[in-house]
């Protein structure tokens, strides 16, 4: 059979052209480290390849919010601390106005602070965590309202409480329920409000004990001579009754800070375990795309000196052939 000069140099050519080609792209894989570079190479690994680095990004996502559920956490928790610190230093002040050697200018001494306390309280229950959001206050703008005019402090956040997305199908509650710490939502039972208690131990202290204390304020609607002699005795028994249903309503507030520095210590234990599973899979989806996209450098490496060489010899033959064509045969 025979084969046109026209014919020999043409597939000489594409031969070439093909290895060179090949060449190129084993030359890429080797410089780039990766030997999937085009869907057309291996569509259905470039459709598995895009679903891995779909999962690596959401994977990403779901870290930066678990630091940022961790450090939600963290102010939530410290918050909580000194709200138990706040209600402990209550205590310390009840438990000194149960002593009958103070007079009433020690009582007023203690109602004083008390106020200090109820105005630092109210200040804990309206922070606000890093993202400017109340950390007592679900998902609304507040926590926590004074009202002008009686002073009562009252819950007015809503019933949400802020979460972030911390996996596929997983949510963190970040935010805390001002209102089971600090109660001040009526239509929530069982709850001690913390105000309210603070208020009731104040108006004690405030409670004339002997006929030389200042009295207590008279409704000017009340007749004067209505109001019956001041009895010591009956004074004191209340004041003493007050002063204990307070140290046992502080036993339940403070458990309303145990219990939610409880649940936010679990929480901050399942964001760590989160964490480790996502690192886990993180290792094995890196493995799966290593072996889809990473370039095998012994393997790479030998096929690139086998297509050098088959290169250079084509590059030969065809020079040697080409020799021997008629026109050089009639020069």
């Amino acid at each position: 059979m025979q084969i046109s000069t026209a014919s020999f140099y043409n597939r000489s050519a594409s031969q070439m052209s093909k290895l060179t080609s090949d060449l190129d792209r084993i030359n890429t894989e080797l410089s780039t480290q990766k030997r999937l570079n085009v869907a057309s190479k291996d569509s259905t690994a470039w459709m598995m390849l895009g679903g891995i680095k779909k999962e690596e990004a959401d994977s990403t996502a779901f870290r930066a919010n678990i630091t940022l559920s961790r450090g939600l956490l963290a102010q939530s928790d410290t918050a909580l601390d000194n709200v138990g610190d706040r209600l402990v230093r209550v205590r310390e002040l009840a438990t000194r106005a149960g002593s009958e050697t103070l007079n009433f200018k020690d009582r007023t001494a203690i109602a004083t602070e008390l106020g200090q306390i109820r105005e630092g309280l109210l200040v804990m229950a309206n922070a606000r965590d890093v993202r400017g959001h109340p950390v007592f206050g679900g998902t609304g703008d507040s926590a926590f309202t004074k009202d002008p005019t009686t002073q009562a402090i009252s819950y007015t956040g809503n019933e949400s409480v802020a979460t972030v997305r911390i996996g596929e199908a997983s949510e963190m509650q970040v935010g805390i329920d001002g209102r089971r710490v600090f109660g001040g939502d009526a239509t929530m039972t069982g709850v001690v409000d913390v105000f309210k208690l603070i208020d009731d131990l104040t108006a004690a202290m405030q409670m004339p004990l002997t006929a030389n204390d200042p009295p207590a304020p008279v409704d000017p609607a009340v007749d004067p001579t209505t109001i019956p002699p001041f009895d010591e005795a009956a004074a004191r028994t209340k004041y003493t009754k007050s002063i204990s249903d307070a140290l046992t309503r502080l036993d339940s507030a403070e458990g309303q800070v145990s219990s939610a520095r409880a649940a936010n210590g679990a929480r901050a234990a399942r964001l760590e375990i989160e964490s480790t599973q996502l690192d886990a899979i993180g290792l094995d989806r890196e493995e799966a795309r290593s072996a889809l996209e990473d370039t095998d450098w012994p393997t790479t490496m030998v096929e690139f000196q086998k297509t050098m060489t088959i290169l250079n010899a084509t590059q030969a033959s065809v020079a040697k052939l080409a020799g021997l064509s008629l026109f050089n045969y009639l020069k």
